[in-house]
């Protein structure tokens, strides 16, 4: 038996986790959390949040000292109304004729909303809500008037701005209209404070957007330059000087780059098209020459294991960076199932549920999973078998999907670890009892990421190598 059917679920005693396709509400907390902090960690969103506290600070120490500095002028204009309205009614009560004093109260009323009323003992009032506003205010009018007045909110469950007076000894309740001591400060300046606030977000969305740009598109001619593509380069005419001299000089560095990419590359594959020709002629030789054939199969054997390490050396040396497509993992899975069925030397695990679509390149992705599944059998053979067991798994991410190689062979050691993706690293004696080259992981991991995706080593549950890689997920707008 070579290759089991896809199995629904995990033995508990498995290292790769049982990717779920829904994934728990606890999970999907967390995935978001990460997200909002992955956000908030980003340059723009930082410029942004930075520029609307520090805009919102300022509009909120303006506004609070401009409410103060108005509030006084507002008091001792109120508090001169409303003196002079008690005032002029005193003096239009006292000096009017009796019998007219009820149609002068009644045109009072009518025309200027001013209310005279006479107060009885009885009168159930509620004081006035005192504020910094109306306490300087029934201060001032006290002051002013040169005697003590009663304010209040309601008379007998009547609401408005009560005032009691006297006139001649003769007690009286003045009632006007409560928006004669509300201030206008507060519902007209919210609205322009609401409308200076969305400009200042506005303004900072577009400082921000401006101020990360560049540093935005350095970030991706970088990334771009580490996958292997020259192709792109940044902007040498537009923008600030400073901006422009960046760019410059890194595209300078991205050319030198090419330059020396481009002579290693030719500089190799010469190397190798020169070592193959006499590999050839050797092989021949020894088939045509060597009696012995135990000598022939051995040196046979050898000239193979050369032009296999010459192979690796020009995959590793291809700096072409691969086009990507629409990648099915699913299907991908499929294939290097199909590929390993009849080969007795390796049993996989699969436990591939549906999961999105990838952004990768078909053939090397293939290339990828074959090389690992390779690597394993080369150096993970399952302790007291005689096959390599391997756990191959999906799990579907936020913006990525996860594909995890997973052996259970003797492992790596910690410090080594880091180190297996170097060119040439061999580990311990355990893994390089085979012929190679020590590329193979360091081929995965420069085709990974010259597809956008990252690659992870570490050590699985219950012993072996766990591999896992992250490929982004295809876009709506991709082709």
């Amino acid at each position: 038996m070579s290759s089991s059917p896809t199995a629904p679920k995990a033995d508990p005693q498995d290292g790769v986790a049982v990717p779920s396709a829904h994934g728990s509400g606890a999970g999907a907390l967390t995935r978001l959390t990460r997200w909002i902090g992955g956000l908030f960690g980003r340059l723009y969103w930082r410029t942004f949040l930075l520029i609307v506290l520090l805009v919102s600070a300022s509009l909120a120490t303006w506004f609070q000292s401009f409410r103060l500095l108005e509030l006084g002028p507002q008091v001792t204009q109120t508090a001169r109304q409303i003196t002079s309205l008690i005032d002029l009614t005193r003096l239009a009560l006292i000096h009017s004729d009796p019998q007219y004093r009820v149609s002068l109260l009644e045109d009072l009323a009518k025309k200027e909303g001013i209310y005279i009323y006479p107060r009885n003992a009885a009168d159930q009032w509620t004081p006035m809500n005192h504020t910094d506003f109306t306490r300087r205010l029934e201060t001032a009018v006290d002051t002013r008037l040169n005697e003590q007045l009663d304010f209040a909110d309601a008379v007998n469950d009547r609401p408005g701005l009560w005032i009691g007076f006297q006139i001649q000894g003769d007690p009286y309740w003045l009632l006007l209209d409560r928006s004669r001591i509300d201030p206008s400060l507060s519902e007209t300046w919210a609205t322009w404070g609401a409308i200076a606030t969305l400009l200042a977000l506005i303004g900072a969305a577009v400082i921000a957007s401006f101020v990360n740009k560049p540093l935005r598109d350095l970030r991706l001619a970088t990334a771009r330059v580490g996958a292997g593509n020259y192709s792109q380069m940044l902007d040498e005419q537009s923008g600030m000087r400073e901006i422009r001299e960046v760019n410059r000089g890194f595209n300078r560095m991205a050319r030198s780059l090419q330059e020396v990419e481009e002579e290693r590359a030719l500089m190799l594959a010469g190397i190798s098209h020169d070592i193959r020709t006499p590999l050839a002629r050797l092989r021949l030789e020894a088939e045509l020459s060597v009696p012995d054939e135990q000598a022939r199969d051995n040196i046979i054997d050898d000239i193979e294991q050369a032009d296999r390490i010459i192979s690796k050396f020009l995959e590793y040396a291809r700096s072409t960076t691969p086009k990507l497509e629409t990648v099915d993992l699913n299907a991908l899975i499929d294939f290097v199932r199909d590929r390993y069925q009849k080969d007795e030397t390796v049993v996989l695990h699969l436990r591939t549920p549906p999961v999105p679509a990838v952004r990768a390149n078909t053939l090397e992705l293939q290339r990828v999973v074959v090389n690992l599944v390779e690597n394993a059998k080369r150096y993970a053979l399952t302790p007291g078998e005689v096959h390599t067991d391997l756990d191959i798994s999906l799990q579907p991410g936020i913006d990525s999907v996860q594909l995890t190689v997973r052996d259970h062979g003797p492992g790596v050691p910690q410090d080594q670890l880091a180190q297996l993706t170097r060119p040439f690293f061999r580990g311990d004696a355990a893994r390089t009892s085979a012929k190679g080259t020590g590329l193979g992981l360091s081929i995965v991991d420069k085709t990974i990421a010259a597809m956008g995706g990252r690659l992870e080593l570490g050590h699985a549950e219950g012993g072996g190598l766990q591999v896992r890689i992250w490929l982004p997920q295809k876009s709506e707008n991709s082709q």
